[in-house]
């Protein structure tokens, strides 16, 4: 008897005379995959290293010169970035601020020079077109929250906060009890935000309510804060939780009033009166406040 899947010249005869079937392929033609070089393949593995996985690939006795070179180059580049960073990244906790030093760490200390960062004195006053471009904000951003620990919003918001501040180490978070931050505060307004950079103040949000409320999470804080020019750009370690069910990507309201979002430039005023800085007839959301 004759077994059609034996691979016989006597069955490949049948088969030229269709009296068989013809065999099935042997195994499902394989996809084009492009050609990798041994020097794509360096290249992709020192992109993707970082510089201790570089320094063990370095102590390999078998490298050769090409490979070397790749490495090492790569692993200069990492030990660079590294170096950078750590200059910029010298806050990364959320300090208490005393009153008596709001000038100095507030004010003040905005207008600090981050590390590597040179300022062309004929950049002067391009820094919203700075940004737009792709440069980087001059001065420091610092953050300011005042906040009362009996108000639920100020409990919510604080540990946010503290991740922020872990995320952006180049970014000064302070914190301070509203009352001895300004006398006489009215807790309706509490807890608020104020945003400086550059020696100005560039934003505040009074009572928070514009941020969703107990809702609020820390990718809202972190959009808030980027478009208030406080951080630079998003951090890689809070990217995880963009898509988290506790986030949202809604767009805030910037232009409400007490409860909300105020964008316009204001100022801390020191030495004033007691208050929110209100004049009189004067019906603003309350953007400067009376030290």
């Amino acid at each position: 008897m004759v077994n059609p899947n034996e691979d016989t010249e006597f069955n490949d005869a049948l088969r030229a005379h269709g009296i068989l079937p013809p065999k099935p392929p042997s195994r499902s033609p394989s996809p084009d995959i492009p050609h990798l070089t041994h020097a794509d393949i360096t290249q992709t593995i020192a992109a993707t290293a970082d510089a201790q996985q570089l320094s063990l690939l370095l102590e390999d006795e078998q490298l050769d010169s090409e490979d070397e070179a790749v490495f090492e180059d790569y692993r200069r580049r990492r030990l660079e970035e590294m170096r950078k960073e750590g200059k910029r990244g010298r806050f990364g906790t959320m300090e208490p601020l005393a009153r008596e030093d709001f000038v100095r760490q507030v004010t003040e200390g905005s207008k600090e020079v981050q590390p590597g960062e040179e300022v062309d004195p004929q950049d002067q006053g391009d820094e919203e077109e700075g940004q737009k471009g792709g440069r980087r904000l001059r001065g420091t951003g610092v953050v300011v929250f005042l906040y009362k620990d009996s108000v639920p919003l100020s409990q919510h918001l604080r540990p946010l906060l503290v991740r922020l501040s872990a995320a952006h180490p180049s970014t000064k978070f302070l914190s301070i009890p509203a009352s001895l931050c300004i006398p006489n505060y009215p807790d309706k307004n509490v807890p608020t935000l104020l945003v400086y950079r550059n020696g100005e103040i560039t934003g505040n949000v009074v009572a928070g309510l514009g941020l969703r409320g107990m809702k609020t999470t820390v990718r809202d804080l972190e959009t808030l804060l980027l478009r208030l020019q406080a951080l630079e750009k998003p951090s890689p370690a809070l990217r995880d939780t963009r898509r988290g069910s506790d986030d949202s990507d809604e767009d805030l309201d910037l232009n409400g009033g007490v409860g909300s979002v105020n964008t316009r430039s204001g100022g801390v005023r020191t030495g004033g009166g007691v208050g929110t800085g209100r004049g009189k007839g004067d019906e603003s959301d309350g953007s400067d406040f009376d030290l």
